[in-house]
């Protein structure tokens, strides 16, 4: 099967297959405190299933909040903001001191404390999951910080998600927060959250995003995204961007944090698993679009990196 990209980024975003919900859209006075469960709970809670990764997200309309998150320094977000947590762990949203924490669930069973109220200390806040059915290997999945902050307003925002903010906001006012113009703002919004991270933040220290923006390596990983099923090598790869397989090994272990040769073998394996899971196409067609002639090989290395077997990893996926 022939594999048609534009970029790693669009590759890996694509992979994601983003939809989205809002969960809740209210205004609080201080002091408040809501906790928000972890990501085997928000799965129960909303009825998906383990092949789902739910990704909560906080976006301030007005006002603002302390975001307390596994242990770490509480994050400041303000109006205009939206904080997004890929890490699956629990956190607590605060503003004010004393507040007793309600969790996220009551507020939905109908047990919150929000208020409707216009007073300027109040903050009014959109919250709700990114559902992303990725497969295991994502490269942009892994490249995500615990807690993703970026702008959606003001004159540094990227236009796109202050956009996607807006339209979403005027869904919500018209209370349509569950229609399908909403679920596919959601989808933009999640998009262009990220895109505003890899641009702004997102290559700090070794690692995905920053091995995209470097001429030389991020050539390299679009020659592996657009053939997947090339007998790479490192000397290949190498020649492919005009470099010496030395200098090439070296400098993209260096901007990505892995060999070549790991994310060769990865990106496979996650092309492997999307058609496994989209198809019903055979081990020896999907071994050989990703550059195994032999299915005993194909199944070793998925099962190396996957923990399950080809059959066995498509059978859990279905049922």
């Amino acid at each position: 099967m022939p594999i048609a990209t534009s970029s790693p980024f669009n590759d890996a975003l694509e992979d994601l297959r983003i939809s989205g919900s809002v969960l809740l859209h209210e205004a609080y006075e201080p002091p408040w405190a809501i906790d928000v469960p972890g990501e085997a709970m928000l799965r129960q809670m909303i009825g998906v299933g383990l092949d789902v990764r739910v990704l909560p997200f906080h976006l301030v309309r007005r006002g603002e909040f302390h975001l307390r998150h596994n242990g770490r320094e509480p994050a400041h977000v303000e109006a205009e903001e939206v904080a997004i947590c890929p890490s699956g762990a629990p956190h607590r949203m605060s503003f004010g001191s004393k507040a007793k924490p309600i969790s996220l669930a009551h507020i939905l069973k109908g047990q919150g404390s929000g208020k409707a109220t216009t007073k300027s200390i109040g903050t009014e806040l959109v919250c709700g999951v990114f559902l992303l059915r990725s497969a295991p290997l994502n490269p942009m999945l892994a490249a995500l910080p615990p807690v993703l902050k970026v702008k959606t307003g003001g004159p540094d925002a990227n236009p796109m998600l202050m956009r996607a903010a807006e339209m979403l906001g005027m869904e919500l006012a018209h209370g349509r927060r569950g229609s399908f113009t909403a679920s596919r703002l959601l989808e933009v919004f999640c998009a262009e959250a990220i895109r505003s991270y890899r641009q702004r933040e997102g290559a700090e220290g070794p690692g995905w995003f920053k091995a995209l923006d470097d001429p030389r390596i991020g050539k390299a990983l679009s020659q592996i995204h657009q053939c997947p099923g090339a007998p790479w090598t490192v000397a290949s790869l190498a020649e492919a961007i005009a470099m010496s397989p030395s200098r090439f090994a070296a400098r993209f272990r260096e901007t990505t944090g892995q060999t070549a040769m790991s994310y060769v073998a990865s990106w496979r394996m996650n092309v492997a698993c999307r058609i496994l899971r989209e198809t019903d196409r055979g081990l020896a067609a999907i071994a050989a679009d990703v550059g195994y002639q032999d299915v005993a090989a194909f199944s070793r290395a998925f099962k190396a990196l996957v923990g399950a077997s080809p059959a066995k990893w498509r059978a859990s996926q279905r049922s």
